[in-house]
């Protein structure tokens, strides 16, 4: 039996760990060979002066240094050096990039209207040519936000892109209602058939359908586009005439939908002021706030087109007071929007403020359209 004592061993041990582990393979295989040929030749083995022979063969062995080791060992080299600049310059990217990009793209703009020509004597249906501008104003004079991918930086933002959507919303619930007048010609039906359709398709659609299957769909910008193009062929299709009934069903739809804004509103209040940060409420408002804005310039228009039944029946003020309520509930900016207690005496809950807005612009719409149907009732 062989026996080595304690001393042997530490010694043996502690030259062995010195040995790098891409280099002890090949040496103690070659190492045992020779140790092979020697047992061979002397037939007899020194046992204690083993470890130390076994030691001196091994530092004799020289590892053959390939091109691909070579290789290995200075990509290693640079992948250690480096990676400390790796770990800053990386994130630092996607701040810059996402970050200032976003920035740069966010423009939830209230400022830039549809300007009425005062002098334009032409009879056309001004209202729908107002909804077209505020589609091409999101598609074309803006990026549209809601449906871009991980690509772009304004893929982060969420305040801009449910504004855009409100705005779009807005405006294709006006167009639900054009297809029910009474006065429009079978070519304008067909066209605000086509433009509800257009304006009905999914926002999120960049190049990828999103339903099913991941196959190619037109995206949600170009959809749109064309429903602004047929929005301005139903104001040129057909000879304007102002009708009490169909002013009624635009403020009907104005009312009933603004009455499902406050509401979705008042549910998310009771919800969710009761937890301290809600992090859905400013998705929430900012899409109110577009839908606001949205029926505020065609409440402008519609205005213009409507003027005679409005003068005529003593409406005007009521209807400026409609406008003036969409207009404060669309310009109405916190910096931070929270959705706080109701009774807090610190912390304030814009979402109900803006319900004040739009709850205004509600009642001044119920009070035309009453007033309205009083006097056909008359007449």
């Amino acid at each position: 039996m062989i026996k080595f004592n304690g001393a042997q061993f530490a010694k043996l041990s502690s030259k062995l760990k010195k040995i790098s582990w891409k280099t002890l393979k090949e040496k103690i295989f070659s190492a045992l060979v020779i140790c092979k040929q020697q047992l061979i030749k002397l037939g007899k083995v020194n046992w204690k002066s083993l470890p130390s022979n076994l030691w001196n063969k091994i530092k004799k062995v020289k590892l053959r240094k390939t091109s691909a080791y070579r290789f290995l060992k200075k990509f290693l080299k640079k992948l250690s050096d480096s990676w400390k600049i790796i770990l800053t310059v990386v994130p630092l990217f996607l701040i810059f990039y996402y970050g200032l990009g976003s920035y740069v793209v966010e423009n939830i703009d209230v400022k830039t209207e549809y300007k009425i020509e005062k002098n334009d004597n032409v009879p056309l249906f001004k209202t729908a040519d107002g909804m077209a501008f505020l589609v091409r104003r999101e598609v074309d004079d803006k990026m549209w936000t809601p449906n871009l991918p991980m690509i772009f930086p304004a893929y982060v933002l969420d305040n801009m892109p449910n504004f855009q959507i409100g705005v779009i919303n807005a405006v294709k619930d006006i167009a639900g209602t054009l297809r029910y007048f009474k006065s429009n010609t079978e070519a304008q039906n067909k066209d605000i058939r086509a433009a509800y359709k257009l304006l009905s398709y999914a926002p999120n659609v960049w190049i990828m359908s999103r339903k099913g299957k991941f196959n190619l769909a037109p995206s949600s910008n170009s959809q749109y586009r064309k429903a602004a193009n047929e929005l301005r062929k139903f104001m040129r299709d057909g000879i304007y005439k102002p009708e009490a009934d169909d002013l009624r069903l635009l403020l009907k739809k104005i009312s009933a939908k603004l009455q499902k804004l406050t509401l979705a509103s008042e549910e998310h209040v009771l919800e969710n002021s009761e937890t301290g940060l809600d992090r859905q409420a400013d998705n929430l408002f900012y899409n109110h706030k577009g839908y606001a804005f949205a029926m505020w310039q065609m409440s402008k228009v519609a205005g213009r087109d409507y003027k005679e039944i409005i003068v005529k029946n003593d409406l005007y003020e009521d209807w400026v007071r409609m406008s003036a309520s969409l207009q404060r509930a669309a310009e109405f900016s916190p910096l931070i929007i929270r959705n706080g207690k109701a009774d807090s005496s610190f912390t304030p809950n814009h979402l109900l403020l803006q319900n004040y807005y739009l709850l205004r612009a509600i009642s001044a719409a119920e009070k035309i359209r009453g007033n309205l149907s009083e006097a056909t009732n008359a007449d």
